[in-house]
Formats: structure tokens, sequence, C-alpha cells
């Protein structure tokens, strides 16, 4: 009788809860070669889906050119780890091709446009997740770049205009760090982590020779190592009962080739990760009170890790390895011999104004440095 009491009370505490969760995953590369980004985010996708998410409160950014793409061995299907499930099958993107720009992922958390956008509230669990390239300040989109002070305005917007209740962010990314470090408050009830500190490279994952999937050779790295470990991790274990103070601490433990980062507010971070990458706290009291012991299941053999950098070269190399075409070898010549050019260019810069490689440089004028980022691309 005692039991059937607290079920009862726990049944209506459930109730009584109006959080409600949103997701926005975000690809943002686009090419054969950064296969990975929207194979991460995907599975992603299916991750929130099956913990509880409704798809329409699931917004997916893609450029969607690998499915179909020509040198997918396997057509219509993309694939995040080797012999694993096709993650593109159910995968609704909301924004492709021409759309994956920083400006309508800026729109979206706004809540602005015409589109699919967040329309959260102050009783709202965000989860925000990017798979992509990174550099100093900024991440990578097909077209363009979201700055990291423009991110952090806008999510100081999304702070004044009430629309969440707690939101957690995770970047796959180079220098993703640099995103957060020194930028992020912690009273604004938003916890961030990172596949990288400010100043490194983070890594592409399941690689050549690793890349196979019902016997082929996909041709390009499956996944990203944060991404890898954390979607993984989170499929092993109750998103119920592991915290993300217990994610983080598996995730940097396992990510071998950088350092994981958490910025931001950390007050919260004893939450399951299912309040998230999920629904546990707004219908799961009972099933709480059920549950039995995370088991924290964890993986433990390697696979082929490749320095996001050198992902294009070992992705151009494999290639032409594989075809042994003179395209492929031109292709292949004509990256080497860019790297070359913009290595002698940029050391010669680094010389002139005695620049030690490694030295850290915090941003301060961020109109100075879009400017000099968009000079550079413009003319380079």
């Amino acid at each position: 009788l005692t039991i059937i009491l607290l079920l009862t009370v726990l049944a209506i505490s459930a109730m009584g809860d109006s959080a409600d969760h949103w997701a926005v995953l975000v690809a943002g590369s686009n090419g054969f070669w950064n296969y990975r980004h929207q194979a991460d985010i995907c599975h992603a996708y299916h991750i929130m889906l099956k913990n509880g998410i409704p798809a329409e409160q699931i917004i997916v950014f893609a450029y969607d050119d690998i499915a179909q793409n020509p040198q997918n061995p396997i057509k219509g299907k993309v694939f995040n780890k080797p012999d694993g499930e096709d993650v593109y099958a159910g995968c609704q993107i909301d924004y492709k091709g021409a759309d994956v720009t920083p400006s309508k992922f800026l729109s979206v958390l706004k809540g602005e446009g015409e589109g699919k956008v967040l329309k959260s509230t102050e009783n709202s669990k965000v989860f925000i997740n990017f798979s992509d390239h990174g550099a100093p300040g900024l991440i990578a989109f097909p077209s363009g770049y979201l700055y990291a002070e423009d991110f952090h305005q806008a999510l100081l917007g999304m702070n004044s205009k009430h629309m969440y209740k707690e939101m957690t962010i995770y970047i796959e990314a180079c220098e993703s760090g640099s995103m957060f470090s020194g930028i992020l408050e912690d009273n604004i009830n938003i916890y961030a982590s990172t596949a990288a500190n400010p100043t490194e490279s983070s890594w592409a994952y399941y690689c050549h020779p690793n890349d196979v999937v019902n016997g082929f050779h996909i041709g390009s790295c499956l996944g990203d190592e944060y991404s890898i470990k954390w979607m993984e991790d989170s499929e092993a274990n109750d998103v119920c009962a592991e915290t993300l103070a217990e994610q983080f601490t598996t995730v940097q433990q396992l990510t071998k080739d950088s350092h994981v980062m958490e910025y931001g507010f950390d007050g919260f971070k004893n939450e399951p990760i299912g309040n998230f990458q999920g629904t546990c706290d707004s219908k799961s009291s009972i099933r709480t009170f059920l549950r039995g012991v995370n088991t924290r299941v964890q993986p433990t053999k390697e696979y082929a890790a490749i320095d996001s950098r050198f992902a294009k070269l070992d992705y151009l190399y494999n290639k032409y390895m594989r075809t042994q075409a003179q395209e492929d070898a031109n292709e292949l010549e004509k990256e080497l011999k860019n790297r070359r050019r913009i290595e002698q260019k940029f050391g010669s810069l680094r010389s002139q104004v005695n620049f030690e490689l490694g030295q850290k440089q915090e941003i301060s004028n961020w109109d100075c440095y879009k400017k000099l980022i968009e000079s550079h691309d413009s003319s380079c």
C-alpha cells in the first residue's frame, strides 16, 4: 500500500511538470570528405527522438549532399560507425543546402523566420549540438561563419526573452573551446561542453581502415571522436540515470586525442543527460523510482582517428590509393601544394611580427577579426 501511494504521488508530480524539450542539431559542412558531420547529426537526431523529444521539437541543419553523393558506395544511406545502422533513414532535415547558414541558425534560436524555429519557453530544456569545422572564435558553415560573439549575443537574447529554463550545448569542432572560453557567463543557466580546448584540433574517428560497412570502405571518416564518445555513451547507458557530470567525465576520459572542455553554469550538472537529450524530467518520476543501477557501459576498442585538420588530406590520399586515377592524383597534389603555400606564407608572416607558434591570443576586437577573416576568404 505504501508503494502504491508513493507511485501515485510521483505520478501526480510528473503530471504537474510543465517542462518541454527542444533540440537544435547542426552539421556545418558539405562535401563527401566531411561525411562524418552529417552522420554525427543524424545519429544525434535518432537519440533525441528515441528518448522522447517530439520530432516537431527537433530542428536539424544539414546540407544533405552525402546520402545520394556519387562517391557514396551505399547509395541513400549514411553510417556513423563500422557496420552500424543507417542513421539517414528517418532523419528529418529542416534546413538543407543553401539554407544551412549562420543567419538562419541564429533566426531559429531567436524564434524568428518562416521555417521551423524554436518555440521554447521559460520552462524549456534546450539542447544544441554542432558537428563542424572550427577555428579560434568561430565555427564554420558551408557558407559563412558563426562567430563566438554573435553566438553569445544570441544566447543572451534567448535568456532575456525567457526562451529556456536550462540549456546544454555540445560542440564538435577544432578550437571549439574558443567559442566559450572567457565569453560564456556562469549565471545564465547554460552549460557547454566542447571537443577541444581553444587552441587544438578535434579528431575525426572511424577513419580508414575502419570505415567499413557491409564489406564496403565508405571512403571517408564515419564520425568524430568526441561526438562518437558522447553518443555511444548515451546509447549504452540509462539516460535518466547518467548525469551531465558523469557523461562529461566519461567522454573526457575516452576522448584520447583532444582535451574535452566544459564552460558556463554547472549548477545542473547532476541532472540526467536525458533531461536534455530526451524528456526524462517531464514524464519519468515513476521511471526514476523504478529504474535499476546504471551499468555505465563503456567501449574499450580503439579505432583509427585523424586530426581534423588533416582529414581532407587523408580522404584524398585514400581515394587515390583506391582508384589510382590520374584526376585523383592531381587533386591530392593540388591539396598538398596549397597546404605548403599556406604554411610558407603564414610562416613568413609569423617571423615578421615575431610571433611564436603556439602563443594564445585572445580576440578582443570582433569587428576587426571578422574583417580579417572575410578579407582572407575573398583574396586567398
